[in-house]
C-alpha cells in the first residue's frame, strides 16, 4: 500500500512538472504570421516586436530563439507582442535588406534595430526604444520647431526629406532616434505635402536627409554606400562623420519678394530653354532696352526741372 501510494505520488510530481514545462514552452513560443496580420496587431496592440526571416538558416533560427526570451521591460504600459514573419515585400517597404532583422512597432512607427542579436542586447534596446522619436515637420512647423536659421537654438536636428514613394527610409531613421535622441531631434517631411520647405532647401532626390547644427546644413553621406541609409550609418553621420562634409548656411525663410523675384528667374530660364528662345531672348532684350529708354528719359526730365527750379530760386 505504501508503495503504491509513493509511485502515484511519484506520477502526480511527474505530470505536474511536464504540465509546467509545457505551458513555460508554450509562453516562450513565438507565432509566424502573414503582413495582414501584423498590420492587425499593430493596430490592437501598442507594442509589437517582429523577427523578419528568410529561408531556414541557422542564423534565422538563433534569432528566434532570441525573440522568445525577451521580456517586456518594466516600464511599458503594454506587453510586447513577439512575432515572426516571412513576407519580403514586407520587409522590402521597412527598408529591409538583409535577415533576419528585427523592427519594433510602438504605436503604429516602426523602428529598426541594427545591433547584435543577442537577448541582453535587444532587451537593452528595446528598454530606450519606448517612446517614439521621429516627428513629423511641414511649412507652418519647419522654422518654428527647428530654429534653423537662427542657430539651432532647439538643439541638433536629423531631418529626412521623402516622399510617398520612398518611406521604406524611415524605420531606420527612427532606428537611429533610438540612439542618438539624447543630443539630437529626428524628424521627416514629406514634400509633396510641404512644396516651400521643399524648395526653401532644393530637394530633388527621394529620400534627402541633412543635419543642421549650428546654423549650417550638412548633406548626410554615408561611410560607404552599402550603409546607405542604416542604423548605425545615419548614427555615425549625426554624431561625427558630418564633419567630413562641407556645411552650408541654412537659407533664410524666404520673403514674398524672393519668391517673386525666383519665380521671375524660373518663368526666363524655362522659356530661354524652348526652341523659342532666341526670339523670346530678342523680345526680352526689347523690352528691357524699351524700360531703359523710358527711365533714361524720366531721369533726365527730373535733373532739368531741378536744374531750373534753382535757376528761378
Amino acid at each position: 500500500m505504501t508503495n503504491t501510494c509513493t509511485s502515484l505520488m511519484k506520477l502526480h510530481m511527474l505530470c505536474y512538472v511536464c504540465l509546467v514545462i509545457i505551458f513555460a514552452a508554450k509562453s516562450d513560443a513565438v507565432n509566424s504570421i502573414t503582413a495582414s496580420e501584423i498590420k492587425r496587431e499593430v493596430e490592437v496592440n501598442k507594442y509589437v516586436l517582429v523577427l523578419f526571416m528568410n529561408g531556414n538558416s541557422e542564423t534565422n533560427r538563433a534569432a528566434e530563439e532570441v525573440l522568445s526570451k525577451i521580456e517586456t521591460p518594466d516600464l511599458y504600459d503594454q506587453e510586447v507582442v513577439r512575432v515572426t514573419c516571412r513576407d519580403r515585400n514586407l520587409a522590402a517597404s521597412l527598408g529591409v535588406i538583409s535577415y533576419p532583422q528585427l523592427m519594433f512597432y510602438r504605436s503604429q512607427v516602426p523602428a529598426m534595430y541594427d545591433g547584435e542579436l543577442a537577448a541582453p542586447a535587444v532587451q537593452s534596446w528595446l528598454e530606450q526604444a519606448r517612446e517614439v522619436n521621429l516627428q513629423t515637420l511641414d511649412d507652418t512647423s519647419f522654422e518654428h520647431l527647428t530654429q534653423a536659421s537662427t542657430g539651432a537654438t532647439t538643439g541638433d536636428w536629423l531631418v529626412m526629406f521623402y516622399k510617398d514613394s520612398c518611406p521604406q527610409y524611415l524605420p531606420a531613421l527612427e532606428g537611429a532616434g533610438v540612439l542618438i535622441r539624447q543630443k539630437t531631434n529626428v524628424a521627416k517631411v514629406n514634400v509633396e505635402e510641404s512644396p516651400e520647405t521643399a524648395e526653401r532647401f532644393h530637394v530633388q532626390d527621394c529620400p534627402t536627409t541633412y543635419l543642421f547644427h549650428h546654423g549650417k546644413m550638412y548633406g548626410y553621406i554615408s561611410q560607404t554606400s552599402a550603409e546607405i541609409y542604416r542604423v548605425k550609418s545615419l548614427v555615425s553621420f549625426a554624431t561625427s562623420w558630418y564633419k567630413n562634409v562641407e556645411g552650408a548656411r541654412v537659407p533664410a525663410i524666404p520673403t514674398a519678394f524672393d519668391k517673386l523675384t525666383e519665380s521671375i528667374a524660373d518663368y526666363l530660364k524655362k522659356n530661354l530653354q524652348s526652341p523659342e528662345g532666341g526670339n523670346f531672348l530678342l523680345i526680352g532684350g526689347a523690352v528691357l532696352a524699351v524700360i531703359a529708354f523710358i527711365v533714361a528719359v524720366v531721369v533726365a526730365t527730373c535733373s532739368r526741372n531741378a536744374k531750373k527750379t534753382v535757376k528761378e530760386d
